[in-house]
């Protein structure tokens, strides 16, 4: 004697749910994989990115071989430091995957550098300054572990200006204190 959990006039009904979920999530993966699947929206860095395909490797997730068909050894040489460059070189020599310092679908405003993540003025001031990384105001040194120094340049110069006091060293970690809401303009109490 076997013993069913449903009573059988239940299980046909099962059967046929289970072929149309079955059904539906195929024609919705065909039709709209990004709606049905990501779980979230991509990064400005990768924004022109249209299809999952360019990032993820079927039943595989996404690999370096797929990150390396955009980002190979000649855009790193042309858009980082060498130290970086080499860094990244070397990580994709090793075998590392690049998802162990990376990661994407977190929205349109998300870091996806992982130590970019814990950026103590969080994405308002790369929004506050046109800039894209965290080397538009910091020197990293040779070593990226190392504690950065503000850099003297235009940027840093006018993000002191425009605080009046409140931008100076130590002070800027705060951001949101004064701009609530991630808003570029302060309310006066007034």
């Amino acid at each position: 004697m076997r013993f069913s959990p449903l009573p059988p006039s239940s299980i046909r009904f099962v059967v046929i749910a289970i072929i149309l979920l079955l059904a539906w999530l195929a024609w919705g993966s065909v039709n709209y994989p990004e709606a049905l699947w990501a779980p979230g929206n991509l990064s400005r860095y990768h924004a022109d990115i249209s299809a999952c395909g360019d990032c993820h490797q079927a039943f595989q997730g996404t690999t370096a071989k797929k990150c390396t068909s955009c980002h190979n050894d000649k855009s790193f040489a042309a858009g980082s430091r060498p130290n970086v460059a080499e860094f990244h070189q070397q990580t994709i020599r090793d075998g590392k995957p690049c998802q162990a310092c990376h990661t994407e679908h977190r929205g349109a405003l998300a870091q996806i550098t992982i130590g970019a993540m814990l950026n103590p003025h969080g994405e308002f001031v790369f929004r506050a300054t046109g800039t894209h990384s965290c080397t538009a105001c910091h020197d990293f040194s040779a070593d990226l572990k190392s504690r950065s120094y503000l850099l003297d340049n235009a940027i840093v110069r006018h993000l002191m200006d425009e605080g009046d006091g409140a931008h100076r060293l130590g002070k800027m970690a705060r951001c949101l204190a004064c701009h609530g809401g991630g808003r570029l303009e302060i309310e006066d109490d007034d």
